[in-house]
Protein backbone atom coordinates (compact mmCIF):
# COMPACT_ATOMS: atom_id res chain seq x y z
CA UNK A 1 0.00 0.00 0.00
CA UNK A 2 1.31 3.66 -0.40
CA UNK A 3 1.28 5.96 1.89
CA UNK A 4 1.29 9.84 2.43
CA UNK A 5 4.68 11.59 4.30
CA UNK A 6 5.18 14.33 6.48
CA UNK A 7 2.46 13.55 8.60
CA UNK A 8 3.31 14.28 12.49
CA UNK A 9 0.57 13.36 14.48
CA UNK A 10 0.06 16.12 17.63
CA UNK A 11 1.02 14.99 20.93
CA UNK A 12 -1.26 14.80 23.10
CA UNK A 13 -2.20 12.08 25.13
CA UNK A 14 -4.84 10.59 22.90
CA UNK A 15 -2.31 10.47 20.29
CA UNK A 16 -0.08 8.76 22.80
CA UNK A 17 -2.04 6.36 23.88
CA UNK A 18 -2.96 5.65 19.76
CA UNK A 19 1.43 5.31 19.34
CA UNK A 20 1.62 2.91 22.53
CA UNK A 21 -1.48 0.43 21.33
CA UNK A 22 0.38 0.47 18.33
CA UNK A 23 4.13 -0.37 19.62
CA UNK A 24 2.11 -2.92 21.95
CA UNK A 25 0.05 -4.06 18.82
CA UNK A 26 3.79 -5.59 17.14
CA UNK A 27 5.11 -6.67 19.91
CA UNK A 28 1.84 -9.09 20.22
CA UNK A 29 2.19 -10.37 16.70
CA UNK A 30 -1.00 -8.57 15.98
CA UNK A 31 -3.43 -10.48 17.72
CA UNK A 32 -6.98 -10.12 17.60
CA UNK A 33 -6.98 -7.85 20.75
CA UNK A 34 -3.61 -6.05 19.76
CA UNK A 35 -5.02 -4.69 16.58
CA UNK A 36 -8.43 -3.70 18.07
CA UNK A 37 -7.00 -1.51 20.90
CA UNK A 38 -4.66 -0.15 18.26
CA UNK A 39 -7.45 0.91 16.04
CA UNK A 40 -9.83 1.84 19.13
CA UNK A 41 -6.87 4.38 20.43
CA UNK A 42 -5.87 5.49 16.53
CA UNK A 43 -10.08 6.50 16.70
CA UNK A 44 -10.26 8.25 19.63
CA UNK A 45 -7.31 10.45 18.80
CA UNK A 46 -8.21 11.20 15.03
CA UNK A 47 -11.85 12.46 16.53
CA UNK A 48 -10.08 14.27 19.14
CA UNK A 49 -7.62 16.38 16.77
CA UNK A 50 -8.65 15.95 12.91
CA UNK A 51 -12.01 14.02 11.97
CA UNK A 52 -14.10 17.74 12.07
CA UNK A 53 -11.00 19.56 9.97
CA UNK A 54 -10.92 17.06 7.19
CA UNK A 55 -11.94 17.83 3.90
CA UNK A 56 -13.63 13.88 3.68
CA UNK A 57 -17.22 15.37 4.03
CA UNK A 58 -17.01 17.91 0.53
CA UNK A 59 -15.55 15.05 -1.30
CA UNK A 60 -18.06 12.95 -0.47
CA UNK A 61 -20.82 14.66 -1.39
CA UNK A 62 -19.36 15.98 -4.95
CA UNK A 63 -19.25 12.25 -5.81
CA UNK A 64 -22.53 11.24 -4.49
CA UNK A 65 -24.85 14.16 -5.60
CA UNK A 66 -22.87 12.82 -9.12
CA UNK A 67 -23.89 9.23 -8.39
CA UNK A 68 -27.54 10.75 -7.51
CA UNK A 69 -27.37 12.21 -11.20
CA UNK A 70 -26.17 8.71 -12.43
CA UNK A 71 -28.94 6.77 -10.92
CA UNK A 72 -31.52 9.22 -12.50
CA UNK A 73 -30.37 10.12 -16.27
CA UNK A 74 -27.73 7.33 -17.06
CA UNK A 75 -23.59 7.56 -17.09
CA UNK A 76 -23.24 9.30 -20.07
CA UNK A 77 -25.83 12.28 -19.49
CA UNK A 78 -24.65 12.65 -15.83
CA UNK A 79 -20.93 13.10 -16.98
CA UNK A 80 -21.64 15.47 -19.96
CA UNK A 81 -23.88 17.56 -17.34
CA UNK A 82 -20.46 18.45 -15.37
CA UNK A 83 -18.68 18.36 -18.34
CA UNK A 84 -16.86 15.32 -17.59
CA UNK A 85 -17.48 13.69 -21.00
CA UNK A 86 -13.98 14.01 -21.93
CA UNK A 87 -13.43 10.72 -19.58
CA UNK A 88 -16.19 8.98 -21.09
CA UNK A 89 -13.90 7.10 -22.87
CA UNK A 90 -11.58 6.27 -20.54
CA UNK A 91 -11.07 3.09 -18.14
CA UNK A 92 -9.03 2.05 -14.92
CA UNK A 93 -6.46 4.55 -13.73
CA UNK A 94 -7.07 6.67 -16.26
CA UNK A 95 -10.60 7.52 -15.24
CA UNK A 96 -9.80 7.26 -11.80
CA UNK A 97 -6.96 10.02 -12.28
CA UNK A 98 -9.79 12.34 -14.29
CA UNK A 99 -12.07 12.03 -11.29
CA UNK A 100 -10.48 12.67 -8.78
CA UNK A 101 -8.60 15.58 -10.28
CA UNK A 102 -12.35 16.54 -10.56
CA UNK A 103 -13.53 16.18 -7.31
CA UNK A 104 -10.61 16.26 -5.49
CA UNK A 105 -7.82 18.13 -7.19
CA UNK A 106 -6.21 19.62 -4.07
CA UNK A 107 -3.15 18.09 -2.95
CA UNK A 108 -1.46 20.68 -0.53
CA UNK A 109 -2.45 19.10 2.09
CA UNK A 110 -2.17 15.78 4.27
CA UNK A 111 -5.50 15.44 4.51
CA UNK A 112 -5.97 15.73 0.83
CA UNK A 113 -3.42 13.54 -0.38
CA UNK A 114 -5.03 10.81 2.19
CA UNK A 115 -8.65 11.47 0.03
CA UNK A 116 -7.14 10.97 -3.51
CA UNK A 117 -5.75 7.57 -2.15
CA UNK A 118 -8.63 7.16 -0.53
CA UNK A 119 -10.65 8.06 -3.60
CA UNK A 120 -8.73 5.75 -5.94
CA UNK A 121 -8.83 2.46 -3.62
CA UNK A 122 -12.65 3.05 -2.95
CA UNK A 123 -13.46 3.07 -6.82
CA UNK A 124 -11.33 0.12 -7.51
CA UNK A 125 -12.98 -1.78 -4.65
CA UNK A 126 -15.97 -1.13 -6.10
CA UNK A 127 -15.05 -2.44 -9.53
CA UNK A 128 -15.75 1.08 -11.54
CA UNK A 129 -13.50 0.25 -14.62
CA UNK A 130 -15.78 2.69 -16.97
CA UNK A 131 -18.45 5.85 -16.26
CA UNK A 132 -21.04 2.64 -16.99
CA UNK A 133 -19.96 1.13 -13.93
CA UNK A 134 -21.39 4.05 -12.02
CA UNK A 135 -24.70 2.74 -12.81
CA UNK A 136 -24.07 -0.58 -10.75
CA UNK A 137 -23.41 1.27 -7.08
CA UNK A 138 -25.36 3.72 -4.79
CA UNK A 139 -24.65 6.55 -2.37
CA UNK A 140 -24.94 4.07 0.73
CA UNK A 141 -22.34 1.45 -1.08
CA UNK A 142 -19.74 4.66 -1.44
CA UNK A 143 -19.86 6.39 1.52
CA UNK A 144 -19.61 3.35 3.67
CA UNK A 145 -16.45 1.78 1.45
CA UNK A 146 -15.01 5.65 1.04
CA UNK A 147 -15.26 5.72 5.06
CA UNK A 148 -13.55 2.80 5.52
CA UNK A 149 -10.77 3.46 2.70
CA UNK A 150 -10.02 7.03 4.80
CA UNK A 151 -9.86 5.76 8.10
CA UNK A 152 -7.55 3.02 6.61
CA UNK A 153 -5.46 5.24 4.94
CA UNK A 154 -5.15 7.42 7.74
CA UNK A 155 -4.04 4.39 9.87
CA UNK A 156 -1.51 4.00 7.51
CA UNK A 157 -0.09 7.50 7.32
CA UNK A 158 0.03 8.11 10.84
CA UNK A 159 1.85 4.90 11.91
CA UNK A 160 3.59 3.22 8.82
CA UNK A 161 7.07 5.16 9.91
CA UNK A 162 6.45 3.26 13.52
CA UNK A 163 6.07 0.14 12.12
CA UNK A 164 8.71 0.27 9.60
CA UNK A 165 11.07 1.20 12.11
CA UNK A 166 10.12 -1.99 13.75
CA UNK A 167 13.22 -4.58 12.88
CA UNK A 168 11.11 -7.21 12.99
CA UNK A 169 8.13 -6.32 11.52
CA UNK A 170 9.51 -3.83 8.74
CA UNK A 171 10.16 -6.61 6.04
CA UNK A 172 6.08 -7.44 6.72
CA UNK A 173 4.68 -4.11 6.44
CA UNK A 174 2.19 -5.62 3.83
CA UNK A 175 0.44 -8.03 6.42
CA UNK A 176 0.47 -5.69 9.45
CA UNK A 177 -1.79 -3.30 6.85
CA UNK A 178 -3.95 -5.92 6.04
CA UNK A 179 -4.67 -7.10 9.53
CA UNK A 180 -5.42 -3.78 10.38
CA UNK A 181 -7.33 -3.05 7.54
CA UNK A 182 -9.47 -6.52 7.32
CA UNK A 183 -10.48 -5.06 10.75
CA UNK A 184 -11.58 -1.70 10.60
CA UNK A 185 -13.77 -3.11 7.41
CA UNK A 186 -15.05 -5.88 8.89
CA UNK A 187 -16.33 -3.60 11.76
CA UNK A 188 -17.84 -0.58 9.94
CA UNK A 189 -19.23 -2.72 7.56
CA UNK A 190 -20.86 -5.32 10.50
CA UNK A 191 -22.23 -2.01 12.95
CA UNK A 192 -22.95 0.87 10.51
CA UNK A 193 -26.02 0.81 8.75
CA UNK A 194 -27.23 4.03 6.78
CA UNK A 195 -30.85 4.82 5.93
CA UNK A 196 -31.18 5.55 1.93
CA UNK A 197 -31.23 9.59 1.29
CA UNK A 198 -33.69 10.46 -1.25
CA UNK A 199 -33.00 13.73 -3.45
CA UNK A 200 -30.48 15.18 -1.26
CA UNK A 201 -28.26 17.51 -2.27
CA UNK A 202 -25.10 16.29 -0.67
CA UNK A 203 -22.97 19.44 -1.12
CA UNK A 204 -25.85 21.72 0.75
CA UNK A 205 -25.29 22.34 4.24
CA UNK A 206 -27.38 19.64 5.42
CA UNK A 207 -26.06 16.90 2.70
CA UNK A 208 -22.57 17.93 4.46
CA UNK A 209 -24.01 17.87 8.09
CA UNK A 210 -25.36 14.28 7.13
CA UNK A 211 -22.22 12.79 5.65
CA UNK A 212 -19.73 14.16 8.55
CA UNK A 213 -22.56 12.35 10.79
CA UNK A 214 -22.39 9.32 9.42
CA UNK A 215 -18.14 9.67 9.68
CA UNK A 216 -18.24 10.62 13.12
CA UNK A 217 -20.64 7.01 13.71
CA UNK A 218 -18.04 5.24 12.38
CA UNK A 219 -15.10 6.56 13.81
CA UNK A 220 -17.30 6.12 17.04
CA UNK A 221 -17.30 2.51 16.43
CA UNK A 222 -13.83 1.92 15.59
CA UNK A 223 -13.50 3.58 18.72
CA UNK A 224 -15.57 1.00 20.58
CA UNK A 225 -13.64 -2.06 19.47
CA UNK A 226 -11.04 -1.78 22.38
CA UNK A 227 -14.02 -3.08 24.86
CA UNK A 228 -14.67 -6.20 22.53
CA UNK A 229 -11.14 -8.15 23.24
CA UNK A 230 -10.53 -5.75 27.32
CA UNK A 231 -10.75 -9.28 29.35
CA UNK A 232 -8.24 -10.43 26.99
CA UNK A 233 -5.55 -7.68 28.01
Amino acid sequence: MGTSKGYIPPKNEQWRQAKGAVTRMMKDSRGSAGISKAISKYADAYMSTHLSKSNVSVVAGGLMNFISAVNKYGAENAAKNIGLDSLLDKKGNELYKGLIDYFARDFSTTDMQIIRESLSETLKRLEIETFKDFEQINNEEFLIEFIIQFAIKNFETCFSEKIFTHAELSKDYDRVMDDVSAAIENRIMADVQLEKKLDLDYTSKEGQQYIASVCKECYADLKKMEGQYESMD
